[in-house]
Order: C-alpha cells, then structure tokens, then sequence
C-alpha cells in the first residue's frame, strides 16, 4: 500500500481539511507524511504543518507543477489535493490547481472534498468503487480493494450498464474492430475509449462483477456488487449521495490529453461533481 502521503498546502481553511484527510490515512496506513507549499515562506509553513510530525518541503513555482514534481511516479505515493476549484465555471480558470493536477499527476490522487467540509477524517466505512471490466479498471479494483482492506471499510463495486442506442450500434458495428462483437466474445475487453464505459446488458454487467467480486475477495475484504442500468458517473454521483459513501474510486483511463474533454469521460465528471472524496488510481 501507500509509504508516503504527499498533501499541498496555501495554508487556507479549505487546505488544512484536505491535510487533516491526509494525515489521518498516513497515521492508518503507516505511511510517511509530506507537507508541500508553492512558495518561499519556511517559517509559516513549518507552523502550519506543526502537529502533524509531517516532513515539510517549500519550493517556489506553480502550486500544481511543484506538487506533481514532488510526488513523482512512485505507485507507493499517494497525492492529496482539496477539491476547491473542481466545481462550476471556475474549475475553468487557467492554473486551478485540484484540476490541473487531477489531470497531470503521475501517482494516485486523492481528491478530498472541502467546500463544504466532510462530516469527518474519520476512516472511510463505506467504498464505492466503479469498474467496467477492462483491465485498468480491474487493477482500480485491486487498489480499492487492498486500502478498503487496510481500512476496514466495506467496499460497493458497481458496474453502471447503459445499453446504446440502434444508431449507436450502427456506427459501433461498422468499425472494423467490431466492439460489440468483442463484448459478446469472451476474449479480452478491448474496445474503443467511448464505448469503454457503454457495457450494453444487464449479463455483461454480472460477468464484470463476477471477475471484480474475485479480485476484491481475494484481499478477504466485505464485498456488494451491483449492476446499475444508467450513466456510469451519474450513477456513481448519485449513489454516493444517496447512500452516504465516504468517498469514490476510479481509474484515471481518459484523464489525460485531449481525450478527457470528452463528453461523459467518467472520472473527469466524478472529479468535478462527486459529493465526496475521490480516488483516481493512475490505471494507464
């Protein structure tokens, strides 16, 4: 699991809720804990990190850009940014640091909801993890499963099935790699980026659970698969908010380069409109 726990800080309210999140799952996980601050002032951030036995690192350049440097590519790292800036029109503006960073890291990041503050740093009880059955998302399955495991949290896997329409199938059945004929085959699931998330059936939805139910089993972890008909992000929002998950797990597939601005791209919606702490796992 995690060895270090990366978390930036501007020293504001909002920071201090996403270092406090940090804190606690380094304290849970045995894992060192890193302060890091954009700027050139030692002196207050070395009082704010006060209390948290935390290594304190200020560097100066863009708050984002210094943040990834420090984290690096370590799969042993963990990055944790505060949410603020992630929704509405302002997650547009040039050099929102939650929302470059979400994009260009190169470890796991976790994005801690802060406006409004969680109900508590407390462990996360309940996990909520979505896949859709490709092998990027069954190694998010697999990290989900061992922090749920290191936690003591009961985790939800849920592969959200939405079928596509006759015109939809159309176009997919004219691509010379055929899509839907490789969901119905029981090789390995390759298909193109839009229709990644697009599984078409209820059973198809069941066979990814199966694979998923194992892989989390085998971490000896309390397991709930569901497959849900509808919009895979909208899916996973929506049952977050329903059903008080403490936070959301999901590959990064897509979170980079111009395929992000795609629409219905899954992890950048959750990360924009999740009611809670995101874990995007660098799956690519």
């Amino acid at each position: 699991m995690y060895e270090r726990v990366v978390v930036g800080t501007d020293f504001s309210d909002t920071a201090r809720v996403a270092t406090d999140r940090a804190a606690a799952l380094a304290r849970r996980l045995g894992a060192r804990l890193v302060v890091v601050h954009a700027g050139s002032d030692l002196g207050t951030a070395i009082s704010n990190a006060s209390g948290y036995g935390a290594e304190v690192i200020v560097r100066p350049g863009n708050p984002a850009e210094v943040l990834i440097g420090e984290a690096g590519g370590d799969p042993r790292t963990l990055l944790v940014v505060g949410s603020v800036g992630m929704r509405g029109a302002r997650r547009f503006l040039l050099g929102s640091v939650p929302n470059k960073v979400s994009h260009h890291a190169n470890c796991d990041l976790l994005i801690v909801k802060t406006d409004p503050p969680p109900r508590s740093t407390g462990d996360y009880e309940k996990v909520l993890v979505g896949t859709d059955g490709s092998p990027t998302a069954m190694r998010a399955v697999d990290t989900a499963s061992d922090l749920a495991s290191a936690l003591g949290s009961v985790e939800t896997v849920v592969c959200a099935f939405e079928p596509p329409s006759e015109a939809e199938l159309d176009r997919l059945r004219g691509d010379p790699n055929d899509p839907v004929a490789q969901w119905s085959a029981a090789s390995e699931r390759e298909v193109p980026e839009e229709f990644r998330w697009r599984i078409a059936a209820a059973t198809q939805a069941e066979d990814v659970l199966e694979r998923a139910y194992d892989h989390a089993a085998a971490r000896g972890i309390e397991v709930e698969v569901r497959a849900v008909r509808g919009a895979p992000a909208e899916t996973l929002i929506s049952l977050a908010e329903k059903e008080r998950y403490d936070l959301i797990v999901v590959g990064s597939v897509g979170m980079t380069g111009a395929a992000r601005f795609m629409l219905g791209n899954v992890p950048n919606r959750i990360s924009h409109h999740a009611p809670t702490d995101v874990l995007i796992l660098r799956t690519r």
